[in-house]
């Protein structure tokens, strides 16, 4: 009976005309109606166009807003005192995830839109989010109605009975039938000891937890900073290694600059030299078909003393320009490029670009008149101090190795023990042998 007049009180003094709720920051017009602060603002902004002069909801009086706007309205202190003296109106949810009518809904989901009892809030804010993200949950202010607080759990096998009981041999929840009946002989207690009880092993937990958390944490700041640690490392040296590729690249390029220089002066001399014996035979080819010409349209009275005479005159400088060409001996030099390879060897890399031989020939021409080909060409350089010296080098080192070779298969032979060591040491000196001799073989191809 109480609570039909305060709720009735409510709704005609404590209920604001524009919103129909309860009066929140109650501001008083000069016509001394009231009118909820937020209300008053939306009113005005979609009423006035001046956003001075507007009319009271209630009595449509014209009321001007003071210089310092809308909040400047004075609020009601009258209102004020009774929403203190009553109280905020009570809230009576019912929870939206077991739905049992007697159970008030005490918190709010913002993120799930969930109004949540105090009894499942505990399993929605465990298992319902994700563990690192960040969940709004408010708590709801409710009214103080025993019929609406009793919000203990039943019992799973005796309907109506709540759970008063712990039994300490099962470990779960009972209720006084259940202790009277299939847990009789088992240790019991009241279950708000035990929940009492059990605050402790909380405070036990959390703080086991918050060293697991602080252990976490550390471990995920070394884990992230080895990880960066880690990346850094791998496009560092990816930077190092493309930075010498391109060395390599460069001194590559060099040395096939060198080899390129060096063929093109080689074969700017043959040339220079070729160009040269070519004007001289060009000039005696066009003077021996001017020759021709002539003698060939002389006409019979054309024959007189003078003919003769310039005739002898023409022999004689054809004569010094045959001697300049007859018998004539050119040296050719044709560059030849043999491609290096890349080996891989116990993870150690062996480069050899290549070496440039020059392939020489010896051509000798207008020999006796006719154009003869070389009496002498081959693929060889003419020997020299250096070829000399590696030939004999070659011979010295390759002496030494078959020397030692032949030591250490008479000590193994004659030894009546034979070590480790002393096998290693003849299977060095073999492959020695044999690399020199392959070595040799392609230094002489």
């Amino acid at each position: 009976m109480e609570d039909d007049k305060i709720e009735r009180l409510r709704e005609r003094i404590l209920q604001c005309p524009i919103c129909m709720d309860e009066y929140k920051d109650p501001r008083i017009l000069p016509c001394h109606h009231t009118v909820c602060l937020n209300c008053l603002l939306d009113y005005v902004r979609h009423s006035s166009s001046s956003g001075r002069l507007f009319r009271c909801p209630q009595c449509r009086s014209d009321i001007c807003v003071p210089r310092g706007g809308v909040k400047d309205f004075p609020p009601n202190f009258y209102v004020n005192c009774i929403q203190d003296e009553l109280g905020s109106r009570p809230y009576f949810g019912v929870c939206d995830i077991c739905e049992r009518d007697w159970l008030i809904s005490q918190y709010r989901c913002v993120d799930c839109d969930l109004d949540i009892c105090r009894f499942c809030i505990h399993e929605h804010r465990l298992f319902k989010h994700d563990a690192g993200r960040d969940v709004t949950i408010m708590r709801i202010e409710t009214g103080n109605i025993a019929s609406y607080m009793a919000s203990e759990k039943g019992c799973e096998i005796h309907s109506g009975e709540t759970l008063q009981m712990f039994c300490c041999t099962c470990e779960s929840a009972v209720c006084v039938t259940c202790v009277c009946e299939t847990h009789k002989k088992h240790e019991t207690m009241p279950l708000v000891k035990r929940l009492m009880a059990s605050q402790k092993d909380l405070q036990f937990n959390l703080d086991d937890l918050k060293a697991e958390v602080k252990s976490t944490n550390d471990s995920l700041t070394e884990l992230r900073s080895l990880r960066n640690k880690v990346q850094e490392s791998c496009e560092g040296t990816t930077t190092s290694i493309r930075l010498r590729a391109r060395e390599l690249a460069m001194e590559m390029d060099k040395v096939a600059e060198e080899n390129i220089e060096r063929i093109r002066t080689t074969t700017t001399k043959v040339l220079q030299e070729v160009d040269s014996y070519l004007r001289e035979l060009e000039l005696l080819h066009d003077q021996a078909r001017k020759g021709c010409g002539f003698l060939e349209d002389l006409q019979e009275d054309d024959v007189s003393l003078e003919l003769f005479a310039s005739f002898n005159k023409y022999k004689k400088g054809l004569e010094v320009i045959r001697k300049s060409v007859v018998n004539r001996t050119i040296f050719t030099q044709t560059p030849q490029f043999e491609a290096g390879k890349l080996k891989k060897i116990f993870g150690f890399h062996f480069f050899r670009f290549g070496d440039v031989r020059f392939h020489k020939q010896k051509l000798v021409f207008m020999e006796q008149g006719h154009v003869t080909r070389s009496s002498r060409s081959g693929s060889s350089e003419p020997p020299n101090i250096c070829s000399v010296l590696k030939l004999v080098s070659y011979f010295f080192f390759s002496l030494l190795i078959i020397s030692g070779l032949l030591i250490l298969t008479n000590n193994l032979r004659t030894s009546d023990h034979v070590c480790m060591e002393d096998v290693v040491g003849w299977l060095f000196f073999v492959h020695l042998t044999i690399t020199s001799a392959f070595a040799f073989y392609k230094s002489r191809r």
